[in-house]
């Protein structure tokens, strides 16, 4: 069986995350959007083939070398859009041979094979007759926010199957132990605080929780991340892997390889890769007047009907010591943000300051080393991708 998982036209919504990721690399939960359907299928006979935008070819095909991206000829098979949350239920209802909707958006299809080219018109004729189901259909990075509370509750049973600390020690305040799941490796200091009562708590292989932390769930914290010493993580939190993070936190999703260490507030946001937010950096989440928050996509204002709004960072940006983020903000890609008073809501990728842009090579040499921390490196179709979309800015 081939299953095709797609990206749709709604990427621009999904920025600044969707500048250098496929929709399917949305997080929510234990795992992305693509980790969900290739568990679905765990012990099926299936190829797997990922449609993206043509400039994210080369990078998604280096993250996924095990699946085809973009192929010339698209088998046939069931298509799956990557930006739906899904699950074994979902996928056994749209197994007919129909087309399949979700709040207007074509979520999922079977066809005979096709060329990529003719992949968009196949999209369009597909979309004119379809059966409307329900389905999370990511619209907006903050859906995944929202989504993250039952998510994690559906996805805990998976953690279950893991070996997880049966009994904690005196010096661990716990409450609802039944609602907490700690991989044996991970070490919990003293006075620590785990409080499972309104969701659960997961902590991953090899997470460290420093002393006098504060945990509430829902809360996930995925492998080798760190928790610093006296945070409080007040629920509604999704720390990917290897991040390290401190302060406040509420309804905050991080992926991967990004810090906030420092004491300072973060609130309803949703934060990239490889970001790093210096030391009292806060961010507003609610309006003085607590009207509906507008949000900004470069001059496109959607009105988000949300009371709390923080903001949406893309990946390798980095804040000053005490940036102040105004409410329902937008950092794009690779940005230098620093000075005083409350920041721009939008900011454009490559951003130097509030007047600037950045130096292209200077931020390479950054990334790299950035990178070079983790024992990670910097592809040669990153920096093309990076440098491609850094030309488009600077004109």
């Amino acid at each position: 069986m081939n299953i095709i998982v797609f990206e749709d036209s709604n990427t621009n919504n999904l920025k600044p995350l969707s500048i250098n990721h496929a929709s399917f690399e949305l997080k929510c939960g234990l795992y992305s959007n693509l980790e969900r359907i290739i568990n679905v299928f765990n012990n099926d006979d299936i190829n797997f083939y990922l449609i993206v935008r043509n400039e994210l070819k080369e990078i998604i095909q280096e993250k996924f070398p095990s699946y085809t991206v973009n192929p010339i000829n698209i088998p046939e098979g069931l298509y799956l859009n990557g930006a739906v949350i899904w699950n074994n239920e979902l996928i056994n209802q749209v197994m007919k041979d129909i087309s399949f909707s979700s709040l207007g958006n074509l979520i999922s299809f079977k066809n005979n094979k096709i060329n990529f080219d003719d992949f968009e018109n196949i999209i369009e004729k597909k979309s004119k007759v379809t059966t409307e189901i329900d389905s999370s259909y990511i619209s907006y990075l903050w859906d995944c926010i929202d989504l993250f509370k039952s998510m994690i509750k559906f996805d805990k049973i998976d953690f279950l199957k893991l070996e997880c600390i049966s009994s904690f020690r005196n010096d661990i305040n716990i409450v609802n132990v039944d609602n907490i799941f700690v991989d044996k490796s991970a070490i919990i200091e003293a006075g620590c605080i785990l409080d499972g009562s309104k969701g659960p708590i997961i902590l991953g292989k090899n997470v460290i929780i420093e002393s006098g932390s504060i945990l509430k769930g829902p809360l996930f914290i995925d492998n080798n991340s760190i928790v610093s010493n006296g945070s409080k993580l007040k629920g509604n939190n999704l720390i990917g892997p290897h991040c390290k993070v401190g302060g406040e936190l509420t309804n905050t999703i991080f992926h991967g390889y990004s810090n906030k260490v420092h004491d300072g507030f973060l609130g309803d946001s949703y934060i990239g890769e490889w970001v790093n937010l210096g030391a009292n950096t806060n961010n507003s989440n609610l309006k003085n007047n607590y009207g509906h928050i507008k949000f900004n996509f470069s001059n496109r204002f959607i009105n988000t009907k949300r009371t709390f709004l923080g903001v949406m960072i893309g990946d390798f940006t980095r804040t000053g010591i005490s940036t102040m983020i105004n409410t329902g903000s937008y950092f794009g890609l690779g940005c230098n943000i620093f000075g005083g008073g409350f920041q721009e809501k939008y900011i454009k990728s490559f951003s130097w300051g509030r007047d600037s842009i950045v130096e292209f090579d200077k931020l390479i040499t950054t990334i790299k080393i950035m990178k070079d921390r983790r024992s990670k490196k910097l592809s040669d179709s990153e920096i093309n991708f990076l440098e491609k979309i850094y030309q488009k800015i600077k004109k």
